[in-house]
């Protein structure tokens, strides 16, 4: 896959993105750790400057969410239930998220126990099937979170799968080819983006490549043959092992990110997010779902692509499944805004603006719904719509999907005034 800087940014994103108000740490591979307690990991509203913000625009954290005020009745108001919901909300939809790896991992090991045609196909829809449930949760990443620990072994992109596998450029490259190269989980997540950010070697987009192949029709996804998992050479035989550690790894990943939200046993992270102030947790939730729709979706995986019209530059290049990524990263960002979580819904942010300001939250549903609606309608695969001339039909109806997705990110921005809380979405 070709590499652009404008691509780059995502992958480094997460990282730039984390606050400092951190309440979780790395305590080992793949096992990250509670590691503060709320009280601490929440400073004085005072500390931040001028309206709280205690970074700049070019990747500073705020030292606080919450913005200052000399009226100290300023933006007092009850969010307890929207918080509660929430946590419950996320709990649960990575919950969701494990199981739809367990399904996939099952999936895969019928592929390797059997391969052929059919089980390789069915490997592939499970991982089509397995996205939808993960890509809601991105709603919940861009503040201190679970997530930012393990989101890069997750979800990295974009990938050099030559560092993988085989490409027709490289017949013989990659980690599969290389007799030295270990492909047990804890190798291949030291060798994670060690070197280069596109040097990705796990998570799903490695799955993606593993099952499918580099993408070289113009008319459809990535078409690897199911005997490159025949046993009985050393490149199938270490692609194999290879396919079964990552998946592996993404199971272990999804599972611990539950646990850590799981709110029935107490979770670490859940309960040291239930204790936060109020603003400093509503200031979460905001800055989550406002930089995933201005930023991460309208820019990185968007504007960009669009920009260079290359097929490659598509999140699910391998897989032309891109259009689906786009849909459940929005059905993301509208069931935190509107408290929809499927068996855990409540109340959302819309009922806590809608009691503030009620004007803006009308904006904010108009947005929403706009937004969807043009996202709904995109061409699907999103290769096709890349190289499709500016003019075109489905060109046009994409720049209209990017200027929707910036439009709501500069109200849900203005919202955080509303809320009295800091919103910081780049280039906004």
């Amino acid at each position: 896959m070709k590499v652009t800087k404008g691509h780059l940014l995502v992958g480094a994103g997460a990282l730039a993105l984390t606050q400092t108000l951190s309440l979780w740490a790395p305590d080992s591979f793949g096992g990250p750790a509670y590691a503060a307690t709320a009280a601490q990991a929440a400073p004085d509203e005072s500390e931040g400057g001028e309206g709280g913000e205690g970074g700049g625009e070019n990747g500073g954290a705020p030292s606080s969410y919450a913005l200052n005020a000399t009226d100290p009745g300023k933006w007092a108001y009850d969010a307890a239930p929207e918080i509660d919901a929430y946590v419950k909300g996320v709990a649960a939809q990575y919950g969701q998220a494990a199981s739809e790896g367990k399904t996939l991992a099952a999936a895969i090991d019928a592929l390797l126990s059997d391969p052929s045609p059919a089980t390789l196909a069915g490997a592939r829809q499970a991982w089509t099937s397995a996205r939808p449930a993960y890509l809601k949760t991105e709603a919940f990443r861009f503040y201190d979170g679970p997530i930012e620990a393990v989101e890069g072994e997750i979800n990295a992109w974009p990938m050099n799968e030559a560092y993988i596998d085989y490409t027709v450029d490289a017949p013989q490259g990659g980690i599969v080819n290389d007799p030295a190269a270990g492909v047990d989980a804890a190798t291949l997540a030291g060798m994670n983006q060690k070197a280069d950010e596109a040097d990705v070697t796990t998570g799903w987009h490695a799955i993606e490549f593993l099952l499918w192949g580099q993408d070289l029709s113009a008319a459809g996804p990535g078409d690897r043959p199911y005997t490159d998992y025949l046993p009985g050479t050393p490149a199938t035989d270490k692609r194999r092992a290879y396919l079964k550690a990552v998946t592996q790894l993404l199971v272990t990943d999804l599972d611990g990110l539950a646990a850590a939200w799981n709110t029935a046993d107490s979770g670490p992270y859940a309960a040291g997010f239930r204790a936060l102030p109020t603003r400093e947790a509503v200031g979460r939730i905001l800055n989550g779902i406002a930089i995933l729709t201005g930023h991460e979706l309208r820019s990185e995986r968007m504007a960009v692509a669009l920009d260079s019209g290359d097929q490659e530059d598509e999140h699910s290049c391998f897989s032309d499944t891109t259009h689906q990524d786009f849909v459940y990263d929005f059905a993301g960002i509208e069931a935190v805004y509107h408290g929809r979580y499927g068996n855990e819904d409540g109340p959302g942010l819309d009922g806590l603006i809608r009691r503030l300001d009620p004007a803006q939250a009308d904006r904010i549903d108009g947005l929403m719904t706009d937004a969807a609606a043009k996202i709904a309608a995109l061409g699907d695969p999103w290769d096709q719509v890349l190289a499709a001339p500016p003019d075109s039909s489905s060109r046009v109806a994409a720049e209209a999907a990017v200027q929707a997705l910036g439009d709501l990110a500069t109200e849900l921005k203005a919202a955080g005034r509303t809320l009295g809380v800091l919103v910081q979405v780049p280039g906004f």
